[in-house]
């Protein structure tokens, strides 16, 4: 049925992300972040295969803030239009300086682009492991990019996962559109 245990391996990461989304979208707490932690576990392993390698780290914090997320996520901290410019700067700025780095130290194929969803995706990580409602802005611009990326690396079934991201993503941020 399926061609290799690459294949296996991204239909299970993209099962347990998925589920993650869903559940947190569905007010599921704190349980969605165990399939969280899963499918990042096996997405590091298939981002470090395919020289993705600051979303691979990532998939590492998102276990660790997986785990943040379990044990006491955040109650809806408000945050305001002066912090979200804070933290799209600092992350610009993270942004260009990982991407330099990548572009001088590794063999990544697409440095620019890694480093803009690693960074931009901690922070959204974080608005939403502490119930931040705009966390979802911050998917939909690092899942339309996320598309882009996974699918120039061959990962299909990887681009067709954020796909649904960016669509749970404009759920959740429009709430009232209820699709899932």
């Amino acid at each position: 049925m399926f061609k290799t245990k690459a294949q296996v391996i991204e239909i299970a990461a993209v099962t347990f992300s998925v589920a993650y989304t869903w559940m947190y979208l569905k007010g599921h707490l704190p349980w969605a972040f165990i399939p969280a932690a899963m499918g990042a576990a096996l997405f590091a392993y298939i981002c470090w295969n395919k020289k993705i390698y600051a979303e691979s780290v990532l998939q590492v914090f998102y276990i660790g803030l997986a785990g943040l997320g379990l044990f006491g996520y955040g109650n809806n901290a408000p945050v305001s239009g002066l912090f979200h410019l804070v933290l799209i700067s600092g992350a610009a700025v993270g942004t260009l300086t990982l991407a330099a780095v990548l572009a001088r130290t590794t063999d990544a194929k697409l440095p620019l682009l890694d480093a803009f969803t690693t960074v931009f995706s901690l922070v959204a990580t974080w608005l939403m492991v502490n119930m931040v409602h705009e966390n979802w802005l911050y998917w939909i611009v690092i899942d339309t990019v996320s598309i882009y990326l996974y699918a120039k690396r061959g990962l299909k079934l990887s681009s067709v996962l954020f796909v649904l991201y960016l669509l749970l993503a404009l759920d959740g941020y429009f709430e009232a559109i209820s699709i899932f």
